[in-house]
């Protein structure tokens, strides 16, 4: 089977270091210079399809015009051309050739490069220890300074970081003995550190015994893309440890782990023990987890919510009868849990992975949080600080109560819809299909720019790789009465925060007892599980990773394996493409490829 890896995909994860060729006009310069301007990948929590990149989806520049949005359709096509990795293994370029020229319109000359991916790419920094390899992370853990508050807001997570791993493209960089697992996924992977994590000499570190291994818990892992979703608890310079055994190595021992993921210091998410049979699913004791023990209270009698072994909880309810008569399951069924995570964060997320098994028309499914509020604290230059400000500069009493906010999915006759609902008001969009396996993810985080909260909430198909996404802005300013202008420029008070505080999680799934004006259709119950749920601040999704690639259009074409006849549709002298595209693709041996394409206009383009 052939896997197709996006440039998104691959540069993920990249330090993107370009030098413009000459001959490259002054919009292909600007095109380059702002890929390598690329040199940190912010993984928004709120949007976690950008976490798993469809294997068909290129890399956009930051820099775009139409005919470059052109070349990447255009490479996009013949990439997605089952035929074209076929053509590439058996170096078939004439037809690749052909299949160019029937694709790009007769106004442009273009030029085709399909170079072997090591070629152009080198890891560096990494670090041989004989038994393990160290591939070394810098996770910058963010602080927001934005007017008018005019105070640092942290809203980045300093113990809890997400990070986005291609594990294919880290393979074919490695090398020699060290290979991360992919059937049993990243289960010979541990992530170990200094103890000053500041400290840049991991080689000092381990000799001197001041080290330290991670908790760490995979997430997800998608064999399409070889894309890992890993949680960390720590920021700053961070090394993955790759064993070249099946289990990680021990560095605290000087012996190989017992388990798989070094377990417990290590694990998988509850859906990846059921897709990949890993009997190594922990609880992640630096993000709030919610286990089977503090679901408990939900499993009561009648209620229609069940525990399961390798799922936190099966939903079910049902549908009535003409006559008011239900199945076996209660028409609603719902947990509220409570929400236990630093008091100091700028931004809280809620995120769940769930499976529908069963639906009935009518039935909606809601992730939310209850009570929300935002505390206001502010310090005076006499050292006295208050949370309850009640004065004539804040001109609002505390708490500022925002309401329920909810992500909600229903259920219709022929789509599944999403929506978000901020205390009753509700916003909703249609998907394009049913989502049966799915992460779903509420988010809220402060903007002090605009003195208000934005709440986003995101669906991500785990079957299809697509996804659907809300998003609204609670102005605190006309909603509470908060006069951000006037506490920033109030001589007397030093520091402001304002910290977000949910009251409790919810998750409900409600049936109709009687839809269709009472004609019975359906017998059977609405069926949900739910194999992972917590609750974080705003992860750091902010790191390097060591690797370098070079996109010098002079060594694309000397290690170029298309021969020179079957480059370029017109052969003119002086190719200058006004427009470049790149991607990745993985052939079925499991050799990666770049395949470069550059458009120049000839006529009218």
């Amino acid at each position: 089977m052939v896997t197709i890896l996006s440039a998104a995909t691959i540069f993920t994860m990249v330090v993107i270091m370009t030098e413009p060729a000459n001959g490259f006009n002054r919009g292909q310069a600007r095109i380059i210079e702002a890929i390598a301007a690329t040199i940190i990948v912010l993984i928004l929590a709120a949007l976690l399809p950008i976490i798993f990149n469809s294997p068909t989806t290129t890399l956009r520049s930051q820099v775009q015009t139409n005919t470059e949005w052109y070349a990447y359709d255009i490479l996009l096509t013949a990439i997605s051309n089952p035929q074209f990795t076929y053509y590439v293994q058996h170096g078939n370029w004439n037809a690749i050739r052909s299949l160019l020229n029937t694709i790009v319109g007769p106004q442009y000359d273009w030029y085709i490069a399909v170079v072997p991916y090591r070629d152009i790419v080198v890891l560096t920094s990494v670090v041989n220890r004989g038994n393990y390899a160290l591939v070394p992370l810098s996770i910058i853990p963010s602080v927001y300074y934005a007017p008018p508050l005019g105070m640092p807001i942290f809203v980045t997570s300093t113990s809890a970081s997400m990070l986005s791993l291609n594990i294919y493209a880290i393979n074919s960089l490695l090398g020699g003995s060290y290979s991360i697992n992919t059937s049993a996924p990243l289960s010979n992977v541990a992530f170990i550190q200094c103890k000053n994590p500041l400290e840049t000499n991991i080689t000092q570190c381990l000799e001197s015994g001041n080290v330290r291994m991670l908790s760490w818990w995979l997430e997800f892992f998608d064999p399409r893309t070889g894309v890992a979703v890993v949680w960390l608890n720590a920021t700053g310079n961070v090394y993955m440890l790759v064993s070249n055994g099946s289990t990680p190595f021990n560095v605290l021992s000087n012996s190989y782990c017992q388990y798989p993921y070094c377990y417990p210091i290590g694990g998988v998410s509850n859906i990846m023990y059921s897709s990949f049979t890993a009997p190594y699913n922990n609880e992640p004791q630096f993000m709030n987890y919610y286990t089977q023990q503090s679901l408990s209270q939900c499993y009561s009698s009648g209620n229609g919510m069940y525990s399961g072994s390798n799922y936190l909880v099966k939903i079910l309810t049902s549908g009535g009868t003409a006559s008011g008569q239900s199945l076996n399951a209660p028409t609603t069924a719902s947990c509220t849990l409570p929400v236990s995570i630093s008091s100091n964060v700028g931004g809280i997320n809620a995120y769940l992975i769930g499976q529908l098994m069963t639906s009935i028309p009518g039935t909606n499914f809601t992730l939310g949080f209850n009570n929300v509020n935002v505390e206001l604290n502010i310090c005076f230059i006499n050292n006295t600080c208050v949370n309850d400000y009640t004065g004539s500069i804040a001109s609002a009493s505390f708490p500022m109560g925002i309401g329920n906010i909810n992500v909600i999915e229903t259920y219709g006759n022929t789509h599944e819809y999403l929506s978000l609902s901020i205390n009753g008001n509700i916003n909703t969009t249609q998907l394009p299909s049913y989502y049966y396996a799915y992460i779903l993810t509420l988010s809220l985080s402060l903007d002090p720019a605009r003195c208000g909260i934005d709440i986003n909430a995101s669906i991500y198909d785990l079957v299809t790789m697509s996804s659907t996404s809300l998003s609204y802005f609670y102005n605190l300013t006309s909603n509470n009465g908060l006069n951000c202008t006037q506490l920033m420029m109030n001589p007397n008070i030093t520091s402001i925060s304002l910290i977000i505080v949910p009251g409790s999680l919810l998750v409900r799934q409600s049936t109709p007892q009687n839809p269709n004006n009472n004609v019975v259709w359906y017998a059977y119950n609405a069926t949900t599980i739910v194999y992972d749920l917590w609750v974080t601040p705003s992860p750091t999704t902010s790191y390097y990773m060591p690797i370098t690639t070079s996109y010098n259009f002079e060594l694309l074409n000397k290690y170029n394996m298309v021969p020179p006849q079957y480059r370029e549709r017109f052969f003119l002298s002086g190719f200058a493409p006004t427009a470049s595209a790149y991607a990745i693709i993985q052939l079925s041996n499991g050799t990666y490829y770049l395949v470069y394409l550059g458009l120049m206009s000839v006529a009218g383009g």
